[in-house]
Parts: C-alpha cells; structure tokens; sequence
C-alpha cells in the first residue's frame, strides 16, 4: 500500500479537520492524508451508542418472555457476538481508504455490489429516522414543559434536530470523531443518573413477578437475536471511520477498539433498559420518552430529555454521514450536500408515517429483525473475501467503472453474489422472529430463531469455496503478491 507520513498518525490533516468541511467523499484516502489512531475508534462507538434508542433495545429483550436473568445473559451474548462481527468489518478501512460500504466492491464486482449498496443505503436512511423519531419525543415533551403547546411541536421538533444532525454530517468526518467523544462522556453521566434513579423501583422479587419466571431456550434465542441485529446493524458502516488510518494500521487493535467501544456503550445502556422496563412491569410502552417521568424527580427530567436529545444527534450524524456516502457510492451525481438533503426529506416521511399511521416500538422491533436477513450475510462475506486476500486491494481499482481488477465478469463477481443470496435464504429459511416466521421453524424444528447464525456461517462458507476457485480471485491474487514482492512490503 505503500508508505505514508508518519507524522500525521496522531494528527489532523487539511483535507479532514474538525469543523472545516471535509474535502474527501468515496474516493480512496490518499496515503498523504492519512491520520488517526484506533483509539479513536473506542470513544466514537461510545458516543455512537449511548442512546435512549439502545436503552429501548434492552427493554425490548425483556418484552419477549425473559426473566431479569434471562434477558441480561441475551443482552451479553447478542453484543459479544455483534460487537465482534462489527469490530472485523472495520478492518477493512485503512487498506482500502473508502468507506464501508465500497468494499463490496471487491466481493461482489462493480455492478454486482449495487445490491448491497442499495439494501445498505436503506438501512442507513432507516436507522437515521429512527433514531430521529426518539430524538423528536423527547424536543416535544421539552417543548411541552416550557408552555408550548402548539399542533406544530411535532414538526418544529424535527426540525430543530434535523438541522443539527445534518450540519455536523455534513462538516464530516473530524468533526464526528472530535464531537463524539466529548458527548460519550456527557452522555455517560446523565445516563448513569437515569440508572440510579430507577435501580431503587427495580427488585429480584418484581423481577421475578415479570414474565412467571422466564422462557424457554428458543425464546431466548428469539431475545439475543434481536440484541445482535443493533450492533451488526452498524457493519456496513463501520469502516467509514477507520478509512483515514494509515494503512499499515494493526486490524487486531481496530477489532478491539471499535468493537470494545460499542461493546461497554451498549452492555451499559442496554442492562437500564431492562431495569427501566421491569420497574414499569415489562415494557416501555409505544411512547418510551413519556414514561421517564413515573420515577425521575422533575429537576433531572430535563438534563435527561437533553441527553436524549444529544443521544439521537450522536448516533445519527454517523448515519446521516454514511447514508451520504451510500448515495454517492450508487454513482448517483450528486454530492454531499444534497444527499443529506435527500436524508432529511425521507426522515420527515418517516416521521410522518409514525406519527399518523404506526407504533413506533413495533416498527423498531420489525426492523431490527429485518436488518439481520442481509447484514449477517454482508459482513461473512467481507470479512472472509479480507482475510483470504490477507488484506490486500488494489487501490487503483476501487473507482474504476468498466475495467479493472474488481469488474470482473460484466462487472459481477458471481461467488459474492451467491453467497449473499444463500445468506439471506438461510436466514430467512431459520427465522423465527417476530418480523418472520418460517414453515420450517414454525412446523418442524421449533428452535428458536437461529436466522442471523445461518446466514453467517453459510455465506462464509460459500463465498469461501466459490471465490478461492474463481480464476478472477486468483489473477487479483497473484497481481498483488508481485506488487508486494516488487514494493518490497512483503
């Protein structure tokens, strides 16, 4: 990959300072601006996850059936497992300097990788107006609290945090990685304050009262599915914030610092939404922002409604930001700004569509579910195509339409794309979840939700022994060996 300057490991560059417009979309990073360190990382993914969207997540494992105990081990298992798969495909960033999502540029062809760049995009969009919503209630109960009364506090609301979401999305990448840390401390505080008030409302005996006691297995494996699909959720994101690393960048410390990070965010807001849901008897209800009040004094409702507020803004700038990448990754000839415009027409759509015509909980529920059917699959396959290339691309190939190593037959590389559709066949083929219930869960097996474990392990597998036969894969091989031979990095 070459070499880069050294001295910018610990600093900023020109092309990507904290609040200065970035300068950089999709294209590959050049090695002169290259910046940063992994432990970056860690307090980005805190700042990204400490959310009343990941408390709601806690709160909807226990909504399944599950006891306290139950539904904390859910909680442990569904992040150790997700955290890990979204800390792997991080890895990616600083050997291919692109964002995320582009990397299925290697595994799938140019044009083949549109499929998931599509689904992806969605995903993005989805999650940015979701995390608005839960932003949103808490601006208009703090809006409501002031005297303001008017039919239109739901739209100012939105509006207000639109506008801050986009702004710092559209400032980029910097201004992310500088902003989130200081809010994941901010954060943190409130945070903790909302899980000392609650703790006292929370017994093992009331615990014990909620849900008769517990499950069975194949409903919690129902309950840590879900718990899994927040954090993969973020996989196809994950590399947009390690793409400015320098390329020789140790992956082993990405994969703990991105993952460890989101790991301690989620484990710590998840455990208060299982608190906060067994004290109110099991679940949060359609509105979980108006039930703060049943037990928080009213001179801590309002820093509190602030951190949900500053929550949502910081867990959807770096949606917002990917969800502009994706965009321009579909070669659509627009540029940031305006696909962030775009993002805010659709998340006004969204709201529009909660407001009047859905439950929010449900929905969130049905996307959750809905996010492991692809990304499960996506990850596996990128994941494996990295390790079986060792971590070399050909950078020269990234932005090329028509030719080049990764346009390989007609622009589709056929083992990604069948393993992508054997992923997402075995997961909906071993879904029992509430988005999805399969004949063959439903009549004949009976256990539990194994949808997200399916589709990752026959993905991998499949991409494995089609792409490590494909004359293509082997050409890109044997071209970048001899580049390292020739460069001397071997």
């Amino acid at each position: 990959m070459g070499n880069y300057d050294k001295g910018n490991a610990h600093g900023a560059v020109a092309a990507d300072k904290a609040w200065s417009v970035e300068q950089h979309g999709i294209d590959p990073i050049p090695l002169k601006d290259r910046h940063g360190t992994p432990a970056e990382l860690f307090k980005m993914w805190i700042g990204a996850n400490t959310n009343y969207v990941v408390v709601v997540t806690g709160a909807l494992a226990l909504s399944q059936g599950l006891s306290l105990w139950q539904a904390l081990g859910a909680i442990l298992v569904g992040n150790l497992l997700g955290c890990f798969v979204l800390g792997l495909t991080t890895i990616m960033g600083p050997r291919t300097g692109t964002s995320g999502i582009m990397t299925s540029r290697s595994s799938f062809g140019q044009l083949g990788s549109f499929l998931p760049k599509a689904v992806s995009l969605v995903s993005a969009l989805s999650w940015f107006s979701i995390n608005s919503v839960v932003a949103t209630q808490a601006m208009e109960t703090l809006l409501k609290m002031g005297g303001f009364h008017s039919h239109a506090i739901v739209w100012i609301s939105l509006g207000i945090i639109l506008a801050a979401e986009i702004l710092l999305a559209i400032f980029g990448h910097a201004t992310i990685i500088a902003a989130e840390k200081w809010i994941a401390l901010a954060l943190a505080i409130l945070f903790g304050g909302l899980a000392a008030f609650v703790l006292p409302h929370t017994s093992l005996a009331a615990a014990s009262a909620i849900n008769h006691g517990g499950a069975s297995f194949s409903t919690w494996l129902i309950a840590m599915g879900i718990v899994f699909s927040y954090p993969i959720g973020w996989a196809n994101f994950a590399s947009d914030y390690s793409r400015y690393f320098p390329a020789e960048t140790s992956w082993k410390k990405i994969v703990l610092a991105a993952g460890g990070g989101q790991f301690v965010a989620l484990m710590f807001c998840e455990i208060i939404g299982v608190l906060f849901a067994t004290a109110l008897g099991g679940t949060l209800g359609e509105d979980p922002v108006s039930q703060l009040g049943r037990f928080l004094p009213t001179w801590f409702i309002v820093p509190l409604l602030f951190a949900i507020i500053l929550g949502g803004i910081a867990a959807n700038v770096p949606n917002g930001y990917t969800a502009g990448l994706g965009l321009l990754a579909l070669r659509i000839p627009i540029n940031r700004v305006t696909s962030l415009t775009i993002i805010a027409l659709f998340t006004l759509g969204f709201r529009v569509v909660t407001v009047f015509y859905g439950q929010f909980f449900d929905m969130y529920q049905v996307f959750l579910n809905y996010m492991v059917f692809w990304t499960a699959p996506w990850a596996a396959i990128v994941i494996v195509d990295y390790f079986m290339r060792r971590g070399r691309y050909q950078a020269d190939a990234w932005m090329k339409w028509g030719s080049g190593a990764y346009w390989y037959t007609g622009g589709i590389f056929w083992p990604g794309i069948v393993a992508l559709l054997v992923g997402i066949t075995a997961s909906l083929l071993f879904s029992n979840s509430p988005t999805f219930v399969s004949p063959l869960m439903r009549n004949y097996l009976g256990w539990g939700d194994l949808s997200f474990e399916s589709g990752l392990v026959l993905s991998a597998l499949t991409y494995f022994v089609l792409a490590r036969r494909h004359p293509s894969f082997r050409q890109s091989a044997v071209r970048m060996a001899a580049a390292d031979v020739t460069s001397g990095s071997v």
